[in-house]
């Protein structure tokens, strides 16, 4: 149906996500030729009534499933182990996960009685773990200096941190986000700020602004917590610090290499390499021009980083070393000067090429963050309209984060601080299931959605789904509880067997010509086995993998003659074959897009767009209408009816599912506001956000589970706070439970996609 024009509005504040996340403007884009859609209530589209809390001792109060350990910090310090994982430090042999949220710029700064609700519904919703995000504008608001703090805010700060520490919540946060640092504050002599990505760049070579990177550390680490007692460098609690989010160099080259100081600096870099300028020329040969010398200072940067030559290959290693460089000074300042034992990390987004790891060695965690669906821009950066692919993961081959499991070194916790699968597509319920998989198979150390909420108001009220927050999106909520299953209480087993990519020290240092991109194209096998890379160090201590690939350059030794980088599909899946990481029944095949785990716990079908999770508490999966999913042993099965769903059950009560007595069933199709406008029926661009209530797609999927005595259960629809608000008609015969989830329930209580099952 033809519409009218409307006027496009963002239903929500976005100010604040310009300076969040790396976007894509598509310069000169033209709006589809099509009509445009509009999701508005009906049979198809069910109005949905939101609770933000959750009702203690509900089904949906993940406090009671034994996630906590205690206040944070009562068991000492998170600490790093040898074999990369996360442990307490009176527990050091004991792995310890974490999975949690962002909060960003205003969410942070509440009221203490709402600091208490939002922590205590962080610990429901089975977080142990927040991460303070883009902080630091609010908290320096009005202050005659970025590097002092606002005392109101400082105070709602302390405070929430507290709350949540109290609650077993554990704390990460950045030293340098986007702090509107002043021209005049590092006596740059022009009004205006400095800009967040410019300072990142001017820290390492522009002591001004390390000078100002260091004083705001100061002022927020040796700053004592009137409601700890403890100064925040000392507070165990505080888990984690990344030194500058963001951060990698190679995000910024158009702009680093205009900088004077960052030529210098690549000067120098080169007259050390070389010791001379017929060294260079010998090395460089016809790319070295005439008027070029390092001793004068006046060798060019390359046009681009990727471009053929020795002159790019040379910069990318210049890069690293300049990382690694500013990475030591960094540290040092955090555990000598501030005396400070939280653990650290760098480089965390986005570009990465393979000299990139060398700076990763010295930290203390490797961190890296990743999109699906991330809103590409046609007219003006976070202005409707926006674009993005609305296409099925699983279809796809599930590759959302599958890359980052490069980023990660063997011997260091591997954590995602920030990954989110986009508003609005239409597939984000798949999101938190396919990356909690991901991270227990892979055995990643913690992970961390963005992001819970932008501003106070969302937290404490209903609001329509923005792109990114969770307090805004019921269904992306619900797919969380998935991902704290499978990943934190660690429902999916991790991989017994790694494939490493080893790249030793020299290798790092002298990459070939073309440098390649950390990740090599054979990221899929992280669907299938652990994956990841491994520099060993300098003794020459190694760790044991079950195969190992090297570069391709420098000699290094490998189990496939193909270096990492040239070897092909079919080649990497017979190496897995030959290693014992895949039986012979196992049919992964990565030209079809299959992908079966070495656990057999979870399967992603391309071809028939199903994902099925199979372990023995969380189980079901994704499907199309019309099919269904079901487990090797036959204690769930799920048929899909009106709509593509995910669709799983986890017990809630620690038994496996055929014994549990109490468990909770997830039924998520498709989550709008209410006059979401689209451009067209694939609804790839968006022209408005629309408002409350939010409306679910309708759907119905029939759940038949084999438990024992079955007869005993009854089963309940679930409001998103947790109340009981339905009966719902169930059948036991021949061992199997069955009932229907039916989105549109009895038209009495709205639209339902939660149950709980359990004794009277």
């Amino acid at each position: 149906m033809a519409e009218h024009k409307a006027r496009i509005r963002i239903s929500r504040p976005l100010w604040h996500t310009l300076i969040i996340i790396p976007c894509t403007l598509v310069l000169g884009a033209q709006l589809p030729q099509t009509t445009p859609v509009t999701i508005s209530a009906g049979p198809d589209w069910i109005p949905l009534q939101v609770e933000l809390d959750i009702v203690p001792g509900s089904a949906l109060d993940f406090s009671q499933i034994g996630l906590h350990k205690g206040p944070a910090g009562s068991h000492g310090r998170v600490i790093a182990t040898r074999d990369g994982q996360f442990a307490f430090e009176d527990r050091p042999d004991s792995p310890q996960r974490f999975y949690g949220v962002n909060l960003c710029v205003g969410a942070q700064y509440v009221s203490h009685r709402e600091a208490d609700r939002l922590a205590e519904r962080l610990m429901r919703l089975g977080y142990n773990t927040v991460r303070l995000h883009h902080y630091e504008s609010p908290l320096v608001e009005g202050q005659p200096a970025t590097t002092t703090f606002n005392p109101e805010r400082l105070d709602q700060l302390d405070y929430l941190f507290a709350a949540l520490a109290k609650r077993g919540i554990y704390v990460s946060t950045d030293l340098y986000v986007s702090r509107p640092v002043t021209n005049k504050e590092i006596g740059i002599g022009r009004p205006g700020t400095v800009g967040m990505d410019r300072f990142k760049i001017l820290v390492p070579v522009y002591d001004a602004a390390y000078q100002n990177w260091k004083q705001f550390s100061r002022a927020l680490l040796d700053h004592v917590n009137p409601y700890t007692g403890k100064r925040y460098a000392d507070d165990p609690a505080l888990a984690w610090l990344s030194l500058i989010n963001e951060g990698n160099f190679t995000n910024f080259f158009s702009e680093l290499r205009n900088i004077g100081q960052w030529r210098k600096a690549w000067n120098a870099w080169l007259a050390k390499r070389y010791s001379e300028r017929a060294a260079l020329a010998a090395a460089w040969g016809d790319e070295l021009k005439e008027t070029e010398n390092p001793s004068r200072g006046t060798v060019g940067f390359p046009d681009r980083l990727n471009a053929p030559g020795i002159r790019a290959r040379d910069c990318m290693v210049f890069l690293a070393d300049a990382d690694s460089e500013i990475a030591r000074r960094m540290i040092g300042f955090v555990r000598e000067d501030l005396r400070c034992r939280a653990l650290l990390t760098n480089t965390n987004g986005w570009i990465n090429y393979a000299p990139s790891q060398q700076a990763r060695t010295l930290y203390d965690y490797v961190d890296d963050h990743f999109y699906v669906d991330h809103p590409q821009f046609l007219k003006q950066n976070w202005q409707l309209p926006s674009r993005c692919p609305n296409l099925s993961p699983v279809a796809q081959g599930a590759d959302g984060g599958r890359d980052r499991c490069f980023t990660r070194l063997f011997d260091k916790p591997f954590t995602i601080s920030e990954y989110n699968y986009a508003g609005p597509g239409r597939f984000r319920g798949v999101g938190g299931i396919l990356t909690g998989a991901m991270g227990a198979l892979q055995g990643w150390s913690a992970i961390y959605r963005f992001a819970y909420s932008h501003d106070r108001a969302s937290e404490m009220e209903p609001a329509p789904i923005d792109y990114f927050d969770m307090a805004s999106d019921p269904l992306g909520q619900a797919s969380e509880r998935a991902a704290v299953c499978l990943f934190l209480r660690g429902d999916m087993k991790t991989a017994p067997h790694s494939a490493a990519l080893v790249m030793t020290r020299q290798e790092l240092a002298n990459p070939p010509e073309r440098v390649p991109r950390l990740a090599p194209r054979w990221h899929w096998a992280g669907w299938l086995t652990r994956i990841g890379t491994f520099v060993p160090p300098e003794t020459g201590a190694g760790t044991a993998f079950t195969a190992v690939f090297s570069p391709g350059w420098g000699g290094g030794a490998g189990t496939t003659a193909a270096g990492a980088y040239r070897i092909e599909d079919g080649a990497v899946v017979s190496l897995l074959r030959e290693r014992g990481i895949l039986s012979a029944e196992n049919p992964s095949d990565p030209a079809k897009r299959l992908f079966v785990s070495e656990t057999g716990e979870i399967t992603i079908d391309g071809p028939s767009d199903d994902m099925i999770l199979d372990t023995p508490r969380t189980a079901g999966g994704y499907a199309a209408a019309g099919r269904t999913i079901r487990t090797r042993d036959g204690v769930v099965a799920i048929s899909m009816g009106g709509s593509d769903a995910t669709v799983w059950v986890s017990s809630l009560d620690g038994r496996p599912i055929a014994a549990s007595r109490r468990l909770l069933v997830t039924h998520l199709t498709d989550l709008q506001n209410s006059n979401t406008r689209y451009g067209e029926d694939s609804r790839q661009t968006l022209l408005a956000w629309g408002g409350l209530p939010h409306l679910v797609r309708a759907g119905e999927a029939l759940v038949r589970l084999k438990v024992e005595k079955g007869e005993s259960l009854d089963v309940w629809a679930l409001s998103t706070g947790g109340r009981r608000v339905a009966s719902i008609p169930c059948s036991t015969s021949e061992g199997i439970l069955q009932f229907k989830a039916t989105i549109a329930g009895d038209g009495a209580n709205g639209a339902r996609f939660m149950y709980e099952i359990s004794e009277p």
